[in-house]
C-alpha cells in the first residue's frame, strides 16, 4: 500500500520544482500514511528508515536533474525577473502595463471567437551581438543558423515533431510567422541585420546593455546577444510591458550567445531558447502559468490563457507521461522548461498570431507590406556587398589563412583572388565560401572576392590584407629605441582589439634617446583590456643563445603602496612565427612592474631612477629558428600608464654576441668556473671607459643578483661574489658600449 502511495506522489510532485515541496509531500507520506500508522513497531523499523534514504536519495536526484537545466549557472528563462526589474527602475509603467495586459486579453478572447485572417506573417528580425572580444562575438552562420531553428520550430518543420505523443497531435499548430534576418537598415541602406559592438556590458546583459543599440521596434524585432544575459539563457518581454511609448526602449530579446542557434557557441540541446522567448514576445506564459517558477503547487490553479494547454505544474524533465493537475501535461510545449520542445498548439497559434496583429506594442506594423520593402525582406535577397574575414594576417612563407565570405545576401557563388597568382572559384558544395589558402612567397597581398548569384555580383578588395614574411625579416643584433628613424616600422607590428588606443611612441618619456613607447592605461575604464606589439621574424638558426633585453617604467595608480593596481606586462616568443605563442615573463603589478612610486595622476617617469629592466636568456631548440619573433602584451587592470624602451635582441654564438664594436669579447673570462669558493673573477678589457653590469639569474630566468662597475679603459678584473645557493646560473657581463658575453656558472 505504501509503495503504491509512494509511486503516487512521485508521479504528484515532478522531480524539478520546489525542492522543499516535493520533500515535505514524501515526508509526509511516510509519516502519516495510514497503513505505516498500523504497522507493526518491527516493520515501521524497517520500512522508514529505508524509506527515508529512498527519499533522500530522490532529493540527490532532483538536484542532479535540476543542475542539468540551469547550465552555466543559468536559468531557462528571466522573463519575470526582467519585467520586475523593469517596473521597479519605472514603477510608474505598472499600472499602464496592466491596462494594456488586459486590452490585449480582450483582443485576444474577440480574435478566438471571431477567427482571424489565414495567411503567413512575415517579421524582420535584426542581431546586436555584444561582445568584448571572446567567444560571445559569435559568427554569421550561427546568428543564420539561430534564424533557421526558430523558423523551423515556428513552422512545425522540425525533423523531431514527428515524436509528439499520440494525445497532442491533433493541436500541433504551424503557426505560420516568419522571421527573417533584415536587409537594409532603418536608413534604408543595404546591411547583413547583423551589428556587432564592442562593449563590457556583454559580461552584464540588462537594460543599460540594450541602450547600446536598438533599431526602430515597429520594423524589426531586435535580438541582443551576450556573454550573459542577466543570469538567465534569454529574457523578453510581454507585449503589453512594452506597450504604446512606454518601456519602448526596452522592447526586444536578449540571449546567452550559448543558447543561440545549434552550432557554434551553443547546441542542438540548447537550440529552442529563442523560439520560447519569441512565444513571450508574442504574449504566451509558460504553461503552467505567469511566473518562472515551474514545480510549485498552486499551479495547478493558474493558467497561461491557452485552452487546448492541459494546467500543469510545470517540467525542466521530459516525463512524457507526467500528469500533475489531473491531466496528461504536454511536456513536449515549447513554453515549459522540460527542454525536449517540439511544438507549439493551436491554441497558442492564435495567441501568437493576435499579439503580432495587435496595435499593442506597434507589433501590427511589423508586418506590412511596406515595412517588409523597407527592411529588404519582401521578395528575393538583395546582394549588395562582398566582404570576407581572416583568421589571421600577418603569417610566414608556408602558413596558410581561413578566408570566411561574410557577402550579403543570397550569395551562391564565389571567386577569390589570393593576389599570389592562385585563384579559387566554386559553389557552397565545393567550399568555396570558406577556404584555406596557404602562402608560398612573401610579402604584401591583395585579396579579391567576387561574389554572385542570378541577379549579377559584387567584389571587393583588400589591399595588403595579408602579410607574409620570410625568416630573418630583422636584422641582429636588434636594437629598438623608439627613435623617429627607427619606429613606426613596418617589421614591428601593434595589435589594439578594442580599438581603443595602443603602444603608441611618446616623446614625454624615455630611458635613451628622445622616445619611447607607451600604453595610456590610467584613463582606461576596461578591465583585461590587452594591447600587443610583436616583432618580425630574426634568424636564430645558427645562434647558441637568444638574449632579450628591454626596460620599463610603471607606477601604481594611487597614493600609496596600498594602492595597488595588478596591471600585467607579459612577454612571450615563438619559434614559429606566432602559431604558438611561449610565455617567458610576466611582470605583475603586484610583484616587480612597478619601477616608481605610486600617484594618482597619469604617470610619466622623471628620471633614470622610474625605469626597471629585465634581460631574457633562451637556449631551447624550438627558439632557435628562422622564424624567431617576441611579443610584448600589456593587460590592464585599471592601473596607470606604462612605458617601453630599449628592447636589444641578440644572437648568441659560442657565448659571444657577435657585435664588432669596440673591445674583443671572445677574450673575457670567467674563473674558476665550476667554483668552489666564495668568488669568481671577471677579466675582460675595455677600449674607452664605460658603466658595466653584471646580472646572474637562476635556471628559470629569475634574477638573483646584480654588480655594477664604472670601468675605465684596458684590462679589467672584477671578482664577483657566488650565490650562497650551489647550482647552475647565468651571468650575463654588458657595457654599454654595446658589447657583453653570457657564461654558465657552475657553484659547487
Amino acid at each position: 500500500m505504501w509503495a503504491f502511495a509512494l509511486k503516487q506522489a512521485i508521479e504528484f510532485v515532478p522531480l524539478l520544482g520546489n525542492l522543499g515541496a516535493f520533500i515535505g509531500v514524501l515526508v509526509g507520506m511516510v509519516v502519516n500514511w495510514p497503513s505505516l500508522k498500523n504497522a507493526t513497531s518491527t516493520m515501521k523499523r524497517l520500512t522508514v528508515p529505508s524509506l527515508m534514504a529512498c527519499l533522500l536519495w530522490l532529493a540527490a536526484a532532483h538536484v542532479i536533474q535540476a543542475q542539468t537545466h540551469n547550465h552555466d549557472g543559468a536559468s531557462p528563462c528571466g522573463l519575470h525577473q526582467a519585467q520586475e526589474q523593469l517596473f521597479a527602475l519605472r514603477p510608474e509603467t505598472r499600472r499602464l502595463a496592466l491596462d494594456a495586459e488586459r486590452s490585449l486579453e480582450r483582443e485576444t478572447q474577440l480574435a478566438q471567437t471571431s477567427g482571424q485572417r489565414d495567411e503567413l506573417l512575415v517579421i524582420p528580425i535584426v542581431f546586436h551581438v555584444i561582445h568584448f572580444n571572446g567567444p560571445e562575438n559569435i559568427s554569421t552562420a550561427q546568428v543564420v543558423d539561430a534564424v533557421d531553428v526558430l523558423n523551423t520550430n515556428l513552422r512545425a518543420l522540425n525533423a523531431n515533431i514527428v515524436e509528439v505523443i499520440p494525445e497532442f497531435e491533433d493541436v500541433v499548430a504551424d503557426v505560420e510567422i516568419e522571421f527573417r534576418l533584415a536587409q537594409r537598415d532603418p536608413s534604408g541602406n543595404c546591411h547583413p541585420g547583423i551589428n556587432r559592438i564592442v562593449s563590457d556590458l556583454t559580461y552584464v546583459g540588462d537594460s543599460e546593455m540594450k541602450s547600446l543599440i536598438q533599431w526602430p521596434r515597429n520594423k524589426y524585432l531586435n535580438v541582443w546577444v551576450c556573454e550573459y544575459a542577466s543570469g538567465a539563457a534569454g529574457y523578453a518581454l510581454y507585449p503589453g510591458s512594452v506597450a504604446n511609448n512606454q518601456n519602448s526602449d526596452m522592447d526586444g530579446i536578449v540571449l546567452q550567445h550559448t543558447y543561440t542557434g545549434s552550432i557554434g557557441t551553443s547546441s542542438p540541446y540548447r537550440s529552442r531558447t529563442l523560439t520560447h522567448e519569441v512565444g513571450h514576445w508574442l504574449n504566451l506564459r509558460h504553461t503552467w502559468g505567469n511566473s518562472n517558477n515551474p514545480g510549485l503547487a498552486e499551479n495547478c490553479d493558474e493558467d497561461d490563457n491557452v485552452n487546448d494547454t492541459p494546467n500543469t505544474l510545470g517540467w525542466s524533465i521530459c516525463s512524457l507521461d507526467g500528469v500533475t493537475c489531473g491531466s496528461l501535461d504536454n511536456v513536449q510545449n515549447y513554453m515549459d522548461y522540460s527542454y525536449c520542445g517540439r511544438m507549439f498548439t493551436e491554441g497558442q497559434k492564435q495567441r501568437m498570431r493576435t499579439a503580432a496583429l495587435s496595435t499593442t506594442a506597434q507589433r501590427n506594423q511589423l508586418s506590412t507590406a511596406t515595412n517588409l520593402e523597407a527592411t529588404g525582406v519582401a521578395g528575393e535577397d538583395i546582394l549588395c556587398a562582398a566582404s570576407f574575414l581572416t583568421d589571421r594576417n600577418i603569417i610566414c612563407v608556408g602558413d596558410s589563412v581561413l578566408f570566411t565570405d561574410q557577402s550579403y545576401h543570397g550569395v551562391t557563388e564565389w571567386s577569390w583572388d589570393f593576389g599570389d597568382g592562385a585563384s579559387m572559384s566554386g559553389l557552397e558544395a565545393d567550399g568555396a565560401n570558406e577556404v584555406y589558402h596557404t602562402f608560398e612567397t612573401s610579402g604584401a597581398f591583395e585579396i579579391t572576392l567576387t561574389v554572385g548569384n542570378a541577379s549579377g555580383e559584387v567584389s571587393t578588395s583588400a589591399e595588403a590584407a595579408v602579410y607574409v614574411m620570410g625568416g630573418g625579416e630583422l636584422n641582429l643584433p636588434l636594437e629598438q629605441g623608439f627613435e623617429t628613424e627607427e619606429y613606426p616600422n613596418s617589421l614591428w607590428f601593434v595589435e589594439d582589439p578594442l580599438e581603443d588606443g595602443t603602444w603608441e611612441p611618446t616623446t614625454a618619456a624615455s630611458f635613451t634617446g628622445n622616445r619611447s613607447v607607451m600604453v595610456e592605461n590610467w584613463s582606461n575604464t576596461i578591465e583585461f583590456n590587452d594591447d600587443f606589439l610583436r616583432t618580425a621574424t630574426m634568424d636564430m638558426s645558427e645562434a647558441d643563445q637568444i638574449q632579450i633585453h628591454y626596460r620599463w617604467a610603471y607606477a601604481f595608480k594611487g597614493t600609496n603602496d596600498d594602492s595597488e593596481t595588478d596591471d600585467r606586462l607579459r612577454v612571450s616568443v615563438t619559434g614559429d612565427c606566432g602559431n604558438d605563442w611561449d610565455l617567458r615573463r610576466m611582470h605583475r603589478g603586484f610583484t616587480d612592474l612597478p619601477s616608481a612610486n605610486p600617484t594618482p595622476f597619469p604617470f610619466v617617469p622623471s628620471d633614470a631612477e622610474d625605469w626597471n629592466e629585465y634581460t631574457i636568456v633562451l637556449d631551447q631548440p624550438q627558439y632557435l629558428t628562422e622564424n624567431f619573433r617576441v611579443q610584448f602584451e600589456f593587460e590592464s587592470r585599471l592601473g596607470n600608464n606604462i612605458f617601453l624602451d630599449d628592447i636589444n635582441i641578440t644572437a648568441v654564438v659560442d657565448g659571444i654576441n657577435g657585435v664588432d664594436e669596440l673591445g674583443s669579447p671572445a677574450l673575457w673570462s670567467l674563473a674558476p668556473n665550476p667554483t668552489q669558493h666564495s668568488s669568481s673573477t671577471l677579466r675582460f678589457h675595455l677600449n674607452r671607459p664605460s658603466p658595466c653590469q653584471a646580472v646572474v639569474q637562476d635556471a628559470s630566468g629569475r634574477e638573483v643578483a646584480r654588480h655594477a662597475l664604472s670601468a675605465t679603459s684596458g684590462p679589467q678584473q672584477w671578482n664577483l661574489p657566488a650565490p650562497s645557493v650551489p647550482g647552475v646560473y647565468l651571468l650575463q657581463l654588458t657595457s654599454d658600449l654595446g658589447l657583453q658575453r653570457t657564461w654558465k656558472w657552475v657553484v659547487r
